[in-house]
């Protein structure tokens, strides 16, 4: 076979592996979204990163009504949410509920702080109480909750890991979560 011949069939084979890997990667993609995280079905247990690091699952999380809020740390209403939280944290503390803060996989393309720096500046009572907690979602978990890519989303999960409740912009729904939570005891 000739020099020609060989770089055709080595580019050949570059294609088919580059396509396998697509269609792979389109089929996971797929299925993670088919779970279609809706108000009463069970909530997907998915891992992800706390600002100190450690990993956990949100199956820790069971026997808690706990708040997954999905968050980019360049989005505006995201900071106008954490300061909405910041002002009313007493009544999640009171109930004894944490707002876990996640990160969106990669900022969504975008740069901004870490989590941990972001909920700091905008919500430094709630963080330093702990009823928020910075974390970082995977891949897995940001499309299975967030398919669509939207800046500002948060889930009521239930003692037993059913989704309570679904909305967006705290900043401008907190009344209405916290009518949820009141509803959900």
């Amino acid at each position: 076979m000739n020099k020609k011949g060989v770089t055709v069939l080595v580019i050949m084979a570059v294609i088919v592996i580059a396509f396998a890997s697509f269609m792979a990667i389109n089929q996971n993609r797929q299925n993670i979204q088919a779970q279609n995280v809706t108000m009463g079905a069970l909530a997907p247990n998915y891992g992800f990163l706390l600002g100190n690091g450690s990993s956990i699952n949100l199956s820790a999380y069971r026997g808690h009504i706990s708040v997954l809020w999905f968050v980019a740390t360049w989005c505006s209403s995201c900071a106008q949410g954490n300061e909405a939280l910041n002002q009313n944290y007493q009544f999640f503390e009171r109930h004894g509920i944490k707002v876990t803060e996640l990160e969106l996989y990669r900022d969504l393309g975008y740069n901004g702080p870490s989590i941990a720096s972001f909920v700091n500046s905008y919500a430094p009572s709630a963080y330093s109480n702990g009823t928020i907690i910075p974390a970082l979602a995977g891949y897995n978990m940001t499309a299975a909750y967030d398919p669509k890519g939207y800046l500002d989303i948060y889930y009521l999960i239930s003692t037993n890991g059913t989704v309570l409740y679904i909305n967006g912009s705290p900043a401008s729904t907190l009344g209405q979560l916290e009518g949820a939570i009141n509803s959900s005891l």
